[in-house]
């Protein structure tokens, strides 16, 4: 990262948040946001299921509705990559509450206990 801000150049990291704690990943986004710390301009491109990186009781909101895009997967297995703003978020809205509830799109669709009722099933067949 380091070395990135001091060239200026680009950071890509798949799963931001898999080996750092949802205060640091948002310091990180702040840092590459920040002109002081980054003031060749670099860029910071990563993926991320940390919902916390929207919200803004708890983190201060680090990224903007403007710096999110989603991906879905459609009904043939195919990704869609769309930005936040397509979904049309109201100002001051609750960004991580519309993420995590499906508003914006990008959520697995599982009912609770799928997952349990499949494998389950799956077992049961494998042993009559």
């Amino acid at each position: 990262m380091l070395t990135v801000l001091d060239k200026g150049a680009v950071l890509l990291v798949d799963e931001l948040d898999s080996s750092l704690h949802p205060t640091l990943a948002a310091e990180v986004v702040r840092i590459f946001q920040d002109p002081k710390a980054n003031p060749r301009d670099a860029q910071l491109i990563f993926t991320t299921h940390d919902a916390t990186l929207l919200g803004s009781e708890v983190l201060d909101r680090p990224l903007g509705r403007d710096q999110v895009w989603i991906t879905a997967k459609d009904r043939t297995g195919a990704t869609e990559l769309y930005p936040l703003t397509a979904a049309r978020p109201a100002d001051g809205e609750n960004l991580e509450r519309g993420y995590l509830r499906g508003r914006y799109g990008g959520v697995p669709r599982v009912s609770a206990g799928e997952i349990a009722r499949e494998v389950s099933w799956q077992e049961a067949k494998a042993t009559a």
